[in-house]
């Protein structure tokens, strides 16, 4: 529970198996993509050039060509799915008068396809991403940078993430990390636990 419950609480998830579908984005979504347009990079390599571009330190259109490919942000980003009842969820909370976020360690580019193709800033109003920010999670600076851009405290922050690494991370700042392990679990625990600070 929120420990002061004058401040409601700001709702914040993680993209990558949470939002979205696919836990591990780079081996499940992109390495398949590249090696159907021919990479043959080294996937160690492949993994290194995700991370300077989800940091802001390539384009995506660098990215690609570093990769040896003629990439596509929109047929890449296609493969990408939307958790399912996750829309109803955002759109229940956004109504409930919840301030919502995202924090995700992700390429600028592909982020804003994605969170446009599915409609989600309609529901969402802050988007921390590492390639905007340029700090990636479980680096503390990337939960403190999100809390200044909600204007919440840390200590009122509801986070749900996939990862234990960057949930522990984020407790040990003082922010209310939970396990993400379903939407149906993700609403029911909100329900159960913040709903009536809202009232």
């Amino acid at each position: 529970m929120i420990d002061d419950v004058s401040i409601r609480p700001a709702i914040v998830f993680d993209a990558m198996g949470v939002l979205y579908t696919d836990g591990d984005d780079v081996a499940s979504v992109l390495i398949p993509y590249l090696r159907e347009l021919g990479c043959i990079l080294p996937q160690p390599k492949v993994i290194q050039l995700y991370r300077e571009a989800s940091l802001g330190l390539l384009t995506t259109d660098e990215f690609w060509d570093a990769c040896g490919i003629d990439g596509d942000d929109q047929v890449y980003c296609q493969r990408h799915q939307l958790s399912s009842g996750m829309a109803q969820l955002l759109a229940d909370l956004h109504q409930a008068g919840f301030k919502l976020g995202c924090l995700s360690n992700d390429v600028s580019e592909w982020s804003l396809i994605l969170r446009e193709r599915f409609g989600l800033t309609q529901w969402i109003g802050t988007w921390a991403i590492s390639g905007d920010i340029a700090v990636r999670k479980p680096d503390e600076g990337a939960f403190r940078t999100l809390a200044e851009m909600m204007d919440q405290p840390l200590e009122s922050i509801v986070y749900f993430d996939d990862l234990p690494k960057n949930i522990k991370a984020a407790q040990d700042l003082g922010m209310n990390a939970i396990q993400f392990t379903s939407v149906a679990a993700c609403r029911a625990l909100i329900e159960k636990e913040f709903m009536e600070e809202t009232d």
